[in-house]
């Protein structure tokens, strides 16, 4: 909490000396808006049709993942990420920063999961590996790397120690679409990744999510916590 405050201080600070650095205002545009309205007008089903699962391989071809499964925000993809969790592995502990947006911490407590905060590198604003090794347990179920502001978290130590250990890692890539780790892009290297394309995020379906994976149970127990059971 304390560096998030930090974090909200300094942005102040820049603000009241006059730099503008504006947030996202208008990138929805109105070639965007004629082609929102002709598709409703001319398509009876509105959602979970043709477009998304096109939308679906694109992403996927393009991330270099083998399934993305899209959900209406990266919160709900974060959820979903913790259930597959939850429905693999049990009840558990998950490792998680302290920075990140909320929905990487409520969704492991709302599904009775106990969050082990641990603390960030001032180099990429993501845990630390040393600090990664001294926060699992044999009750460590998951760890939720999140790729702030578009710095990249992961590193070959990283995917050593889940391997070795059996633990998950949930990619947070929500602000960090494009980053790359090695020859690859972030969202492609971890067991779950997941995605947002909000209003004010790089890419936007104005609300919208994607959960990202390569095997093959965990896109279908993607796809059951999407549609409520239904693949």
């Amino acid at each position: 909490r304390g560096f998030t405050v930090v974090i909200i201080n300094y942005f102040s600070y820049i603000s009241y000396m006059n730099y503008k650095w504006s947030l996202i205002n208008d990138n929805v545009t109105e070639e965007d808006r004629k082609v929102l309205s002709d598709f409703i007008l001319s398509n009876q089903r509105l959602t979970n049709g043709e477009k998304v699962r096109e939308f679906e391989s694109i992403w996927s071809k393009w991330l270099g993942v083998k399934h993305s499964v899209m959900v209406n925000s990266g919160a709900s993809g974060n959820f979903i990420s913790i259930a597959m969790v939850k429905e693999l592995l049990g009840i558990g502990e998950v490792i998680v920063p302290p920075l990140g947006w909320v929905s990487d911490v409520s969704s492991i407590v709302q599904l009775g999961m106990t969050p082990v905060f641990v603390d960030i590198s001032m180099d990429n604003l993501s845990i630390s590996t040393e600090n990664i090794k001294k926060a699992i347990t044999d009750k460590t179920k998951a760890i939720v790397l999140v790729h702030c502001l578009g710095f990249n978290a992961m590193n070959e130590e990283i995917i050593k120690i889940a391997k070795d250990n059996e633990i998950l890692i949930i990619e947070d890539c929500c602000e960090a679409h494009g980053a790359t780790f090695n020859e690859g892009r972030v969202g492609s290297f971890g067991d779950i990744s997941v995605f947002s394309y909000y209003f004010g995020h790089h890419i936007t379906t104005i609300e919208g999510g994607m959960v990202c994976v390569n095997d093959d149970e965990l896109y279908d127990l993607a796809r059951v916590f999407r549609s409520h059971g239904l693949t």
